[in-house]
């Protein structure tokens, strides 16, 4: 198989529900997992999350970021992957979504995560805009991007114009005095959600 080389502005996120009591179990099992896809060479960077903010507490998230789109489509026995998840990590937590995001990358003004350098938390903000309105959100918020945040728009798996900003920190104390990162856009949107993600090096795997 030609190695994939990984330039592209393709994300995939993956969410989890653990089953309460079991978190130990689960880890256990999904770090066993990740051990598969180094026995495995895979090339795809996998970083994991627990949502610690907001009304999806608990929930952990692991995903991809800064490959081809093809990457999905060539990566390393699929089918085993999924029978390995399936056995070693999934008997502790149901998978609630799967979404495909593509970066944004003329109002991104960081790619900590496609450069492979996770911070200690992540904020994200889930931005929905009326289709009618996507146009201008987009013109609106290219005109002056704020703060440092990497902006993806939603492939598939979320409504029509949706989109996820993550802000990388590292402490609470970087929140203080962070701009408005919607500026003039935000008469645009329709809702926003914030969330905060704890990155977990254990449920990670950098290649």
């Amino acid at each position: 198989m030609t190695p994939l080389i990984l330039i592209a502005q393709a994300a995939f996120l993956f969410a989890y529900d653990v089953d309460r009591g079991k978190e130990e179990a689960f880890e256990a099992g999904y770090a066993a997992h990740l051990a598969w896809h180094a026995e495995h060479k895979d090339l795809l960077p996998w970083y994991g999350w627990y949502v610690t903010s907001g009304p999806r507490t608990g929930l952990f998230i692991d995903g991809t970021f800064g490959i081809p789109f093809a990457a999905m489509d060539q990566r390393v026995d699929p089918a085993g992957d999924g029978a390995d998840m399936a056995a070693k990590a999934l008997p502790f937590a149901k998978a609630r979504t799967y979404s495909a995001l593509e970066l944004w990358p003329e109002v991104s003004t960081t790619r900590t995560l496609e450069n492979r350098k996770p911070t200690a938390a992540l904020d994200a903000f889930a931005v929905t805009v009326a289709p009618r309105n996507v146009a201008a959100f987009e013109t609106a918020l290219s005109r002056e991007p704020k703060g440092q945040a990497a902006w993806y728009r939603t492939v598939s798996g979320g409504p029509t114009g949706s989109y996820l900003a993550l802000v990388p920190r590292q402490t609470w104390a970087d929140v203080a005095d962070r701009p408005n990162l919607l500026g003039e856009a935000a008469a645009l949107v329709e809702h926003v959600q914030v969330e905060s993600w704890s990155y977990r090096p254990k449920l990670s795997r950098i290649p």
